[in-house]
Order: C-alpha cells, then sequence, then structure tokens
C-alpha cells in the first residue's frame, strides 16, 4: 500500500466527549485530510502522532488539537506511520509473532544466566589483575571510610594490646612478599567478632574477634586467613563479580569515577555476600601453610571457626564457616 495515495475510514473524538463520529481519512501531499459528511478538516501530518502497533489493536492517531482518531485499518497506519526505529520494527515483529517471542523467552533467560553466571566471573579475575597497587589502595582507603561511616567505630582495645597483635603479625608476615603493604585496622562496631580483608592490604580486625580468641594462635590464625584474601585481590574480585558488566568495563578506564564507584560497592558486597568457595579454600591453604612455617597448627583456625560459631549464630549456620573447620581439621 502507497503512502502517498492512502485513504481509510476511522472514529473521531473531539477530545471533550466520548462521541465518535465515523470518519474518512486521506493523505493529501504533507497534510491529512478528515471528511465527516460535509465538514472537512486538514491538520500537517508531521503533527499527528500515532500511539505503537500492537497486533489485533486498532491504532490510535492523535490529532494537534485534542482530538483522537481510531482506525482498525493497522496496515493504512502503518504504511503511514512505519516503525521509528529498528527497535520498533523488531518490537513489533515479535508482538506480531507471539510464539516466537514465547520461545524467545528461555534462549533470552539462558543468555544472560550464562553471562552473569559464567562470563562475569571469569572476567573479573583479569580485570583485578590489571587494576594497579596504586589504585587498588585508593579503594581500599575510600571502602575503609565507607565502613566507618556505616557500621564501623573506633577501637576501644588498649594501645599495649593492638601493639602487641601488630607486632606479633609483623613478625607472622615477616619474608613474605609485599610484607611492608599490610596494615591491621582495630576497629569496633556492630558487626561483631570479625574480620576482613580490603583491597590494598588492609586487614580490618574488630574488638570482639581479639576478645575472643583465647590464645595467639587463634588470632594469628584467622589474620593469616585474612592475608590469604589479600593475596588473591579476593575482596576486588568479589565487587567485580557482583558489580555487573558496567563497573567492570569501567574498571579497565583506571578512572577516579570508576575507582569511586568499586570502593563505594565494596562495603555492602562485604558485608552482605560471602566470598566464592574457591576464594575460600585458596584463603584457607594459605592460611593453613603459613601457620605450619610458624609452629602453629591449623587447628587453631578450626578451634577459633567454632568458637565463633557459638558467639554468632549467622556464623552457626554458615555453610562456608562449617567447610572451613572441615578443611583445617583435615590438616592435622
Amino acid at each position: 500500500m502507497s503512502a502517498e495515495s492512502l485513504r481509510f475510514d476511522g472514529r473521531f473524538r473531539d477530545g471533550v466527549n466520548a462521541r465518535e463520529v465515523p470518519v474518512g481519512i486521506e493523505r493529501d501531499g504533507e497534510d491529512l485530510v478528515i471528511t465527516a459528511g460535509e465538514k472537512v478538516l486538514r491538520v500537517a501530518l508531521a503533527t499527528v502522532v500515532a500511539d505503537a502497533p500492537l497486533p489485533g489493536v486498532a491504532r490510535l492517531l492523535a490529532l494537534p488539537d485534542g482530538g483522537q482518531i481510531e482506525t482498525d485499518d493497522r496496515e493504512a497506519a502503518a504504511a503511514l506511520f512505519p516503525p521509528r526505529n529498528r527497535i520498533d520494527a523488531a518490537a513489533f515483529w515479535l508482538e506480531s509473532r507471539w510464539p516466537a517471542a514465547l520461545a524467545a523467552i528461555p534462549v533470552i533467560a539462558g543468555v544472560t544466566w550464562l553471562f552473569v553466571a559464567q562470563l562475569l566471573p571469569l572476567a573479573a579475575d583479569p580485570v583485578a589483575r590489571m587494576i594497579s597497587p596504586r589504585i587498588e589502595l585508593a579503594i581500599g582507603r575510600q571502602a575503609l571510610s565507607a565502613l566507618d561511616r556505616i557500621v564501623l567505630k573506633p577501637t576501644e582495645l588498649d594501645p599495649d594490646t593492638q601493639e602487641q597483635i601488630e607486632r606479633r603479625f609483623r613478625q607472622f608476615l615477616e619474608g613474605e612478599p609485599g610484607e611492608e603493604n599490610y596494615e591491621l585496622v582495630f576497629r569496633a562496631g556492630a558487626v561483631g567478632p570479625n574480620a576482613f580483608a580490603l583491597p590494598g592490604g588492609f586487614i580490618v580486625v574488630t574488638d570482639d574477634l581479639v576478645r575472643l580468641a583465647e590464645n595467639e594462635g587463634e588470632l594469628m590464625a584467622v589474620l593469616a586467613h585474612e592475608v590469604g584474601h589479600v593475596r588473591g585481590r579476593h575482596a576486588l574480585r568479589l565487587v567485580l563479580q557482583n558489580s555487573g558488566v558496567v563497573v567492570l568495563v569501567t574498571a579497565l578506564a583506571g578512572d577516579a569515577v570508576s575507582m569511586t564507584l568499586l570502593a563505594a560497592a565494596l562495603p555492602t558486597a562485604l558485608l552482605q555476600s560471602h566470598y566464592l568457595r574457591q576464594f575460600e579454600t585458596q584463603a584457607d591453604e594459605y592460611a593453613f601453610a603459613h601457620l605450619r612455617r610458624h609452629g602453629y597448627s591449623p587447628q587453631a583456625f578450626a578451634d577459633m571457626m567454632r568458637r565463633l560459631q557459638r558467639a554468632d549464630a549467622q556464623a552457626a549456620g554458615d555453610a562456608g564457616v562449617v567447610r572451613c573447620i572441615e578443611r583445617a581439621e583435615a590438616q592435622r
């Protein structure tokens, strides 16, 4: 059907009341001529707005004065008002062929799952390795500042206790590559007995965790586990995986905005998500080997985890904690 010689019928409403008037519609150059008996209305075609086409549904043409024309001649309306772009055309094609649209749903869901569950985790590792140590340190500092604002408070441990733990930790790290880059950060707050590693070598230890440990070996076991997370850049990889493709791509740019996005997403990822089993296994293996080198048994880690289960209801039902205990006790 040629758009230059279109003639079709419709129903006109003036926009004031609901009464419909049968009309004939014809294109005349760049105008649309609407005829109702002896009355003729001429409007510029460019001022008429057509609704999106839906299969089996009458088309609605909005006139500039508030009036409307409804027509069942969808073919004529489509010729007069073709899809504005390829997306509109594709959407109409799918809507016109609903079996194909239904068949596409599981395909789209499968592709989405493949991307999120398989490709994003694979991409997070190389992207994390491409982020420079300087940028990683900046991310860690920003994340720590955010945690201080959200859940952490200044430590209540006395300076002598902090100094003693710090000194023993430095001895524990002696000979470790990049040992000078690690920093113990003591904090109180609403996170209970806990320790977590941030990018850049920051290891946050809560007062409750220090008090929970019955001996030096148990505390060093937890710290060694967190050093394993730092070495594997697990926190950075976790937030890259959880933040989706936008953050993943912007992280490659290495600009200040993308680094701020990563730092802002990190506290939530650490507090609400769990490391992948692979990350926990890697951190455990590092901790067990390091404990043995310093004369400690991996059983110290298992003992600390069991004590954590008794002190924290959430940890008691955490399958990851159970696996950590099993791995530690298997090392005896």
